[in-house]
């Protein structure tokens, strides 16, 4: 009786041995497989996900999408953490791509088909790097302009109704001081202190910041003084504020107040805007050209990592979310433009006319905007001094040819530090 006992217990002791080495809870029994998504949010982008989210695991019972929100400061930090203690996540919701670029997983390897994939997307934000697919763009924003249509239509001054009417800068310029005189604004412009959006010029004047390969810097030419002189000439005629590029002036609000005629911003203030702005009318038009007219890119990106385990059900998901009818719905929820073919024009509850103006501006935009500022680890190294050293321009204490030549130099020098 006594050894059956004893035989009784140790099986029972095996059993319990064996659960507990299992894992124990219901992954371990299960075939469900979890998708971790670090995300951040700016408004209700993680209510947006999360819908379509609910509607793919309907359709897939095996996938548990799990959504890890963490305020955008601390997004790097959490999964460079999360990385290092091995609890890599599946998928995160990115804006540069250069700090995971190693970690990040090839979607090329594991969607149905990597040409098609890749041609769903129109030009605008890189994500294929050196022939790897390294993210799908969720969203994307485009530079462009905003005006005080209420001060436009006292100055009797019509904007661009459509592509065939878009004004050269000289243009533009001639049609500020008319309202400016008559429309009973005090400046032209304001135009947001971002090295990102005053490239818009330079890559307007046929310039940039690379040469064609990024292997080298192509800053100090003729197209880009060209674009330096005329912002500067903008400040020193009275037209922008010197207040935002050589103080503190937060540009919104400055364009609230009803005293300037435009700003020069981003799809991104429709919806803040929206709200904001109740003493005046306003509209969007199209941005001015110089050789060319440009843009630049910006907005998010959805990227799987390397060694998780759910490398192929990751990348299935984002090729299901990446689809015209499901991206169109966060798009059109959130107030952003998408980079999916198909969807250059959303049905947005508000400003549908604004969005389709920002969408063409992203259409007429060439590869080489998107090309250079997708290359996030070089400008990432060099925005800031892009930006001050231009304030030391418009303030007078640095030459045009300076600021080009020195720029021109720290560009190569930092390509140089990031092939070592």
């Amino acid at each position: 009786m006594k050894k059956t006992v004893s035989w009784l217990l140790m099986g029972m002791l095996a059993l319990t041995t064996l659960v507990g080495c299992s894992g124990g809870g219901k992954q371990a029994n299960s075939k469900e497989k979890n998708l971790d998504v670090v995300w951040f949010s700016d408004g209700k982008e993680g209510e947006s996900f999360m819908k379509l989210a609910d509607g793919y695991m309907k359709e897939h019972p095996g996938i548990k999408v799990n959504l890890i929100e963490v305020p955008y400061s601390d997004l790097e930090s959490k999964i460079k953490n999360m990385i290092n203690g091995k609890e890599t996540p599946a998928i995160a919701r990115l804006t540069n791509l250069g700090p995971f670029q190693n970690q990040l997983l090839d979607l090329g390897e594991y969607v149905s088909n990597k040409d098609e994939f890749v041609n769903s997307f129109g030009e605008g934000l890189k994500f294929v790097f050196d022939d790897k697919v390294l993210a799908a763009p969720m969203d994307v924003t485009s530079n462009g302009l905003i005006y005080n249509k209420t001060a436009f239509d006292k100055a009797g001054v019509k904007v661009p109704q459509s592509e065939d009417e878009v004004w050269t800068w000289d243009e533009w310029k001639e049609a500020m001081k008319t309202v400016m005189e008559k429309g009973g604004c005090k400046y032209g412009l304001v135009y947001d202190k971002s090295p990102q959006r005053f490239t818009t010029l330079l890559y307007q004047s046929g310039g940039g910041l690379l040469n064609p390969e990024l292997t080298a810097g192509d800053f100090n030419t003729p197209e880009n003084k060209h674009a330096i002189e005329f912002f500067k000439g903008l400040h020193d005629d009275g037209i922008i504020p010197s207040s935002v590029w050589l103080g503190s002036e937060n540009p919104n609000n400055l364009f609230r107040t009803g005293q300037v005629a435009m700003h020069f911003s981003g799809s991104w203030m429709i919806a803040n805007y929206k709200d904001q702005i109740t003493d005046f009318e306003w509209g969007v038009t199209y941005l001015p050209k110089e050789s060319i007219r440009s843009s630049v890119p910006g907005g998010k990106y959805l990227a799987a990592f390397q060694n998780t385990g759910v490398e192929k059900e990751a990348a299935e998901f984002i090729e299901w979310i990446s689809k015209p009818e499901n991206n169109a719905k966060y798009c059109e929820e959130n107030s952003y433009l998408s980079q999916v073919k198909g969807n250059e024009s959303l049905n947005y509850a508000y400003g549908k006319e604004f969005f389709d103006i920002f969408s063409k501006e992203l259409a007429a935009t060439s590869s080489r905007p998107g090309a250079e500022w997708g290359y996030q680890a070089l400008t990432g190294a060099v925005q800031s001094d892009l930006r001050d050293k231009l304030v030391e321009v418009l303030a007078g204490k640095m030459t045009v040819d300076q600021y080009t030549e020195e720029m021109d130099g720290l560009i190569n020098e930092k390509l140089k530090e990031l092939k070592e």
